[in-house]
């Protein structure tokens, strides 16, 4: 939050996480699950708060997870597809950044911290540039690759085509 001063304010609001279901999942998969609880943590924000909030990010490390949301090409497998467009029906893939794992503080909240190491925990104070100005965050400059035709997310596509060549009569017929 930046005040009329321009001065920035970061503070932890609401966490929230999700244990991985017993049954078997792709990272990506699970990244994405991800990304679509920080979607509807922030709907439930906007309503909540009384504060207006004119600009919004949702970070992750999953340049996999990233290439998914910004498909708009591609036709993925129900789970994916359903999520993917729960995200894109909610934000804009615009909002949607890459962190390096190193500088990803969700990382800190998944991975478990002792009660002692909170208070400084980047996961409640939030990383270093995001007390920086918008416009000086570092977001990677890479390519966020989209999703392939090899990816198992996406459903293969077979497409037919079919032709009909002409009858044509015979001899006779030509002639009368």
């Amino acid at each position: 939050m930046v005040d009329t001063a321009g001065k920035i304010h970061c503070s932890f609001v609401i966490g929230k996480a999700r244990v991985t279901p017993l049954k078997k999942i792709t990272v990506p998969r699970l990244e994405l699950t991800a990304a679509v609880v920080s979607v509807r943590v922030s709907e439930q924000l906007m309503k909540e708060l009384d504060v207006d909030i004119t600009k919004e990010g949702f970070w992750t490390d999953s340049k996999v997870a990233l290439g998914y949301i910004a498909n708009e090409v591609r036709r993925f497998h129900v789970f994916v597809a359903n999520r993917v467009q729960e995200i894109q029906e909610k934000s804009s893939s615009d909002n949607c950044l890459y962190v390096d794992t190193k500088r990803n503080p969700a990382d800190e909240g998944s991975k478990g911290l002792r009660a002692g190491q909170l208070g400084e925990a980047k996961w409640i104070t939030g990383q270093d540039f995001l007390w920086e100005s918008v416009d000086e965050w570092e977001t990677s400059s890479t390519e966020i690759p989209p999703a392939s035709n090899d990816d198992p997310e996406v459903k293969k596509v077979t497409c037919m085509a079919s032709g009909v060549s002409p009858v044509w009569p015979s001899l006779v017929e030509r002639l009368e």
